[in-house]
């Protein structure tokens, strides 16, 4: 015997299928739109025409013999100290005066890693702990490379000057900064 559909029937059916259809939708296709992510290759190259950075003096730096105290050396310094300035550094700069350089103060005493992606001049990285003592520093950093360029010991301050100026003042591990 066959039965007859109602009109209540068909009504149920469709439904269901309409239930089905749009449950499907929403797991299978993702109705908000995606957001898009620029890689950081992209996100760190400098727009043809935009200016270069130029050296701001925001302070004074001097490197202190770590056994007599005596005043090594003195350098101007453009000081880096929030989380967008410490990313650019001293990126896309042509050059930096010999009596230039830039300190970065870090959030937290620790180990650091600094790298050379789009930095045009070969510097020297100093790294120093929270007493201001100079615990490593990294000579004649290669411009534009990405490799990791380690502190060695946990650090709080960084100091980036023109490569050689640590090996013409002689600057060693154990010297002190003082800003």
């Amino acid at each position: 015997m066959k039965k007859k559909l109602s009109f209540y029937n068909i009504t149920i059916a469709v439904i269901l299928i309409l239930i089905l259809v749009i449950g499907s939708l929403l797991v299978f296709v993702n109705p908000t739109p995606k957001r898009a992510y620029k890689s950081d290759a992209v996100m760190n190259e400098q727009p043809v025409n935009a200016s270069k950075p130029v050296f701001r003096k925001d302070g004074e730096l001097r490197f202190l013999d770590g056994k007599t105290n005596n005043v090594i050396t003195q350098i101007s310094i453009e000081v880096a100290d929030d989380d967008a300035e410490r990313a650019q550094g001293l990126m896309y700069r042509d050059a930096m005066a010999e009596n230039e350089g830039m300190l970065f103060l870090m959030e937290t005493e620790e180990p650091q890693a600094f790298w050379m992606e789009n930095t045009i001049i070969s510097l020297d990285i100093l790294y120093a702990d929270a007493g201001k003592r100079v615990v490593s520093i990294q000579k004649n950093c290669k411009p534009y490379s990405t490799d990791h360029i380690p502190s060695i010991k946990p650090a709080l301050y960084v100091v980036e000057v023109n490569a050689g100026y640590t090996s013409k003042y002689n600057i060693k591990v154990g010297d002190v900064i003082s800003f």
